[in-house]
């Protein structure tokens, strides 16, 4: 099998670029239609959790700011090691009719040429243009038998060694001890008003060791290094706004000097680290930084960057 690293250059709606890394994630894109394959949604996210495969779908997908289409459907198709389709009808007044939404996401899983584990309950028949394609008929009592040798061959035959995945948070753990930072606890109430700044965009939020000095970490290996550049220069404009309320919070004697003093060190100190894909991303996005005007320490970490540190740990 080619274990190359294989990205998307074209995009297929038309927006500047795409630059997605195939099989980049160890996830699982499940298309299905939502009223219609409960059942078999819970027993597959189970079996793939349990395999260490993260289930990923449409609508379980947030995406500010971002082309809905792009980064729920379309980057998830391409970035997961493997797609499971559902493709049982939508029953309507007793008429049976195939889910639109669900054949166009196969369309484009095929389309991309992914490994796809079809599915279709026994009792329906499949639309006339997929019917030639081999599909796994099921019925309730088999559906878990049958998607446990499935997945099981998916993850054989998808197995890509030499493509960069996301690590896993155990490592993230490491890595970020080997940097003398912690998860934050968000416990006070000023911690919890500081990763509030940065939820929205996708942050976390770390403590050095001292507790004193505050970290955002962006975790964005499916973003493409334009998306990431647009939440860095975001965070920034939201961290300027609330540091430069604060002489007016102590002009109407919300807070006292004292404190505002705490809490223009504390904004001084702030560090933003993210990661990204590939070394390629993080070049793109050390060479656009300095032209932000960006106020706070930022740091890019490839994913091979944290792997070389791990290892480095071990010897």
């Amino acid at each position: 099998m080619d274990n190359t690293i294989r990205r998307n250059k074209t995009c297929i709606i038309g927006l500047p670029r795409c630059d997605f890394v195939f099989s980049s994630t160890r996830a699982c894109f499940i298309a299905y239609g939502f009223e219609e394959s409960t059942l078999e949604m819970s027993l597959l996210k189970k079996l793939l959790e349990k395999e260490g495969i993260q289930p990923v779908e449409a609508g379980g997908e947030l995406a500010p700011a971002q082309n809905a289409f792009c980064a729920k459907i379309c980057s998830k198709i391409i970035t997961s090691q493997f797609c499971i389709v559902l493709l049982n009808n939508d029953i309507k007044d007793d008429i049976e009719m195939p889910n639109a939404n669900v054949n166009m996401e196969y369309g484009l899983m095929l389309g991309f040429n992914k490994y796809v584990i079809p599915y279709q309950k026994e009792s329906q028949k499949l639309p006339f243009n997929i019917a030639g394609l081999d599909t796994i008929k099921y019925r309730t009592q088999n559906f878990e038998q049958k998607s446990i040798v499935a997945i099981e061959q998916a993850i054989q035959e998808t197995n890509q060694k030499n493509v960069p995945t996301d690590t896993n948070d155990q490592l993230y753990q490491l890595f970020l001890l080997s940097r003398n930072a912690l998860w934050s606890s968000v416990e006070n109430e000023g911690d919890k008003n500081l990763f509030q700044l940065g939820r929205l965009l996708g942050f976390n939020l770390l403590n050095d060791f001292s507790g004193d000095k505050y970290i955002y970490l962006g975790r964005f290996t499916t973003l493409r290094p334009e998306i990431i550049l647009w939440r860095l220069k975001k965070i920034n404009e939201i961290l300027d706004g609330r540091r430069s309320s604060i002489p007016k919070k102590v002009k109407f004697k919300a807070i006292t000097p004292e404190v505002a003093k705490i809490t223009e060190e504390i904004f001084k100190l702030i560090q933003i680290w993210v990661v990204v894909t590939s070394d390629d991303d993080k070049k793109i996005l050390e060479n656009e930084i300095p032209k932000q005007n960006i106020n706070y320490r930022t740091e890019i970490f490839s994913l091979n960057d944290i792997g070389n540190e791990l290892k480095q740990l071990k010897t």
